[in-house]
């Protein structure tokens, strides 16, 4: 199984460069980021990329809303040349919370837009002319003008619904999962696998990458790293999609005692009320001299290839958060 780190904290391009080295000296397979409100995810890969030598770089996820397929294959070429081939780019659908409010897009069948974005992007980075009309996305007479083209980056699309799998495994090169239990990887992998298998692309389904996010809290005070989970499990409760999808990995009882206490309490007692137990599956939290070989193995035996722990700040100094959870995976001895 490879592992990377994945990070969102707002430091500047400088200290995040020193880290993606870090994370690279540390013998780590992968750096993520993502594309909410803060720097450009794409430039960031590019800035880690001038960093490092060997480390992969990738974005986890772009919204398929905020650029046209033309705009994303044009990045995505040029990051690949950059990084000399060592870019992923992760796809999703994202929530109708924040794309039509923060860019005013018109949110509307997603797993026909997530579909057409991944068809165009196959064409244009293998330097094909579109030629499709689709229900929600569209590209015609558009070819990238580079010469000569580098190979096409990974595309991994995120998914949590049985739809959504089931389009990442006869679509993408790799599925990326969200807050999934162990027990959730297996029946995605199940999902993904088995499309992979009937959709006639010609690979073998074990080519197609179970990649997850899974999020891990390190503090010396064991107390505030479990905060610190709970408050960013509580976070994204708050959106429809993931109470529904933790809802379906058997978590119907947490959600709603979550939930409950919001109703009550608001958001502190929301989060004081995150079942242990609900911790213990989607995430780990811990001191630095705790050892995350048992909690984070279980994903190994769960049959993930690609383990991206998110980091979870604690306290008000992102960069030490990172260099703990750094700290902790290095020479992480989790391949079976």
């Amino acid at each position: 199984m490879r592992l990377g780190l994945g990070i969102s904290e707002d430091l500047p391009l400088a200290q995040q460069q020193v880290l993606a080295r870090d994370v690279e000296e540390a013998g780590l397979a992968s750096l993520w980021t993502n594309e909410a409100s803060g720097r450009d995810a794409l430039m960031l890969c590019q800035a880690w990329a001038a960093a490092t030598t060997t480390l992969e770089v990738g974005v986890g996820i772009v919204p398929v809303w905020t650029r046209t397929p033309a705009q994303l294959a044009m990045a995505a070429a040029t990051l690949q040349e950059a990084s000399s081939g060592r870019f992923l780019l992760g796809l999703g659908v994202s929530h109708p919370a924040t794309m039509a409010t923060w860019h005013g897009a018109s949110y509307r069948q997603p797993l026909a837009a997530a579909r057409e974005t991944l068809t165009l992007l196959r064409a244009i980075l293998a330097g094909e002319r579109t030629d499709h009309g689709g229900e929600v996305v569209s590209s015609t007479r558009f070819q990238l003008a580079i010469d000569s083209l580098p190979p096409p980056p990974r595309l991994y699309l995120a998914a949590m619904g049985p739809r959504m799998l089931a389009l990442a495994g006869g679509w993408a090169d790799g599925v990326l999962l969200n807050w999934s239990s162990p027990a959730g990887i297996r029946r995605a992998a199940a999902a993904v696998r088995g499309a992979a298998a009937g959709s006639g692309a010609g690979r073998p389904p074990a080519l197609v990458e179970l990649a997850a996010y899974v999020r891990v809290a390190i503090d010396a005070d064991r107390d505030a790293a479990r905060e610190a989970l709970a408050r960013e499990m509580y976070r994204y409760l708050r959106l429809p999609a993931y109470a529904r999808h933790l809802r379906r990995q058997g978590l119907q009882e947490e959600v709603e005692e979550v939930e409950r206490a919001h109703r009550d309490g608001g958001p502190k007692a929301a989060v004081a009320a995150v079942p242990e137990g609900m911790l213990q599956q989607l995430g780990w939290y811990g001191t630095p001299d705790d050892s995350p070989v048992a909690p984070l193995g279980r994903y190994v035996t769960a049959g993930l290839d690609h383990l991206v722990a998110r980091v979870v700040v604690v306290g008000d100094d992102p960069a030490a958060s990172v260099r703990a959870v750094i700290g902790a995976l290095r020479d992480l001895p989790l391949s079976p």
